[in-house]
């Protein structure tokens, strides 16, 4: 498809014009970078597997009894006889990076039975539990300090208030629900929200958590800003190599070659290095063209797993190299479960989907995804990569099945980190993605082709796969109805920022260079083949 006919087939409203000169860039930049808004609504949103909203109604007519499994959570002053019952709201924030400030907060409620009275709604203070909180305690073992959640320990300020008929309501939360939503993203306390009037005699009920459609449940919106002081940058200018698949031949040496001409400060190799299960022979290559002392990141595929242990084993040589390299500062299994920072760039390695080495590294095994969440969520990095070598079949433009899970992708989404495979011989770049795992909505694609953003729940996925083993070909059956892709190189079909080009893939290596321009937010991206063709080029920002 010519470049014209494909921008004349985009929306005219895109937030992003897709055929935007490179110049446009700039401009969209500004605009954007201020201020990020994400919300959090159960199945829905931030993705379809956010899983962090909670909701109960306690009632002082059932004093003992447990409604955190109802379809609605309800509100009333007077539930009959004078008692009451109260609305307990809690979500999960993940992913909002550490120093952020908090700008404005709402929460947006389906209310199935109106009323016209108001009710307001208070901080709460008090720990309390989804499934056993009721109007006389809080969780099964505590009490609250007054029943109904009244005392001053069980809550606090007035946060906003929410009155009217059916139909969706969003609430604005005031100057308090504000600097209350600023302490759940900060991690110093989360326990929520709670609706309630003692004197009301028309209740309000609204759609719960546990509602059948997602979008009708419970919504907690944020808008922030970046801190000016949160997180590192990387070195000016670090120039780091991505690839995979590398094999034991020339077209192997060519590569690193390259990576070595274009003056690489270092590089990941997401698995499958030489395919002989000859780790000596490998470190040999790397030594004689990049050097023995050269910072090379190696994470584990599944041609690597028959040679990894032992005395002389890929792991040997790996750690050997890290012990030689102390910049390359990392910790745990090397090229299994490891973090690194390297110069400012934080890099999960990761063998998820990689089981031919262990049952613990199969797909969505909880022990990968879990480090995974972990160590972005303890790390304030403003660069941070997920590298790992195989990957989901729609992340990929080749044959290659499911092998690794959606939550590992996810958990690299939510953090903003960008994700790094192998394991298709052929290269290959999404868009920005912000559903990660829902291919009924593209996976969230987003933007333009030469613009990735990063942010919670904004990333992009990449396959570097070209180091030298073989060219695979893009399989139109299974891909032509994929719409997030933005590049892809393989050995029949070539697009670039969504043009069409004359040609076929050669080996090569994806070049990242962050902290450009001045602006340590920013990085330019490029593949080149060891003929010298550029086969992508994109800007990546973190927002």
């Amino acid at each position: 498809m010519s470049r014209g006919v494909l921008c004349a087939a985009l929306p005219a409203l895109a937030v992003v014009n897709a055929c935007a000169a490179d110049d446009d860039i700039e401009e969209v930049l500004e605009a954007r970078q201020a201020l990020t808004t994400v919300s959090f609504q159960q199945g829905a949103l931030p993705s379809s597997s956010y899983a962090g909203s909670t909701d109960a109604t306690i009632k002082e007519g059932s004093a003992t009894t447990n409604f955190g499994a109802a379809t609605t959570c309800e509100a009333d002053g007077d539930d009959g006889s004078g008692v009451d019952k109260y609305c307990l709201l809690k979500w999960t924030v993940s992913g909002i990076p550490a120093g952020s400030t908090v700008q404005s907060a709402s929460i947006t409620l389906q209310v199935t039975d109106g009323s016209s009275s108001t009710y307001n709604l208070y901080e709460v203070k008090r720990s309390w539990s989804e499934p056993a909180v009721t109007w006389n305690n809080a969780t099964g073992s505590t009490a609250w300090g007054t029943a109904g959640a009244k005392a001053s320990t069980d809550r606090g300020s007035l946060v906003g208030s929410v009155t009217g008929g059916t139909g969706s309501r969003t609430i604005t939360l005031n100057a308090a629900g504000v600097a209350l939503v600023q302490a759940w993203v900060d991690g110093t306390s989360n326990e929520g929200v709670i609706i309630a009037s003692t004197s009301n005699t028309d209740g309000i009920d609204f759609a719960s958590s546990e509602h059948a459609t997602a979008a009708q449940r419970p919504k907690l919106t944020i808008t922030y800003g970046a801190s000016t002081g949160a997180g590192s940058s990387t070195d000016p200018g670090l120039l780091v190599a991505f690839i995979g698949d590398q094999g034991n031949n020339g077209n192997a040496d060519a590569v690193l070659n390259l990576i070595k001409d274009e003056g690489a400060d270092a590089t990941i190799h997401n698995g499958d290095f030489d395919y002989a299960s000859n780790p000596t022979a490998w470190e040999n290559r790397i030594n004689n063209i990049l050097g023995s002392n050269y910072p090379y990141f190696a994470v584990i595929g599944n041609h690597d797993a028959a040679a990894w242990g032992g005395a002389s084993g890929y792991a040997s040589y790996i750690q050997a190299r890290h012990a030689r390299v102390p910049a390359m500062n990392c910790t745990g299994e090397l090229g299994v479960k490891a973090t690194c920072n390297y110069r400012g760039l934080f890099i999960v390695q990761s063998c998820i989907g990689t089981g031919e080495l262990r049952s613990t590294c199969a797909a969505n095994a909880s022990d990968q995804v879990s480090f995974i969440h972990d160590s972005l969520a303890n790390d304030s990095s403003i660069w941070s990569v997920c590298a790992w070598h195989k990957n989901q079949n729609d992340m990929q433009v080749g044959g290659k099945s499911n092998e690794v899970g959606w939550s590992a992708y996810q958990e690299c989404m939510s953090a903003g980190a960008i994700v790094a495979t192998g394991h298709e011989h052929s290269y290959s770049r999404t868009l920005t993605l912000t559903d990660v795992g829902n291919a009924s909505t593209g996976h969230g694609k987003t933007g333009a082709f030469n613009l990735v953003e990063l942010a919670p729940n904004r990333n992009f996925v990449f396959v570097s796969g070209l180091g030298g083993v073989g060219l695979r070909d893009y399989e139109a059956a299974s891909h032509d109805d994929d719409t997030w892709w933005a590049s892809y190189y393989a050995s029949n079909k070539w697009v670039k920022n969504g043009t069409l080009m004359s040609g076929t893939a050669d080996y090569g290596a994806l070049f990242i260079r962050f902290n450009v321009n001045g602006d340590p937010k920013r990085a330019t991206a490029y593949f080149k083949d060891v003929d010298g063709r550029l086969a992508d080029e994109f800007t990546i920002q973190v927002q």
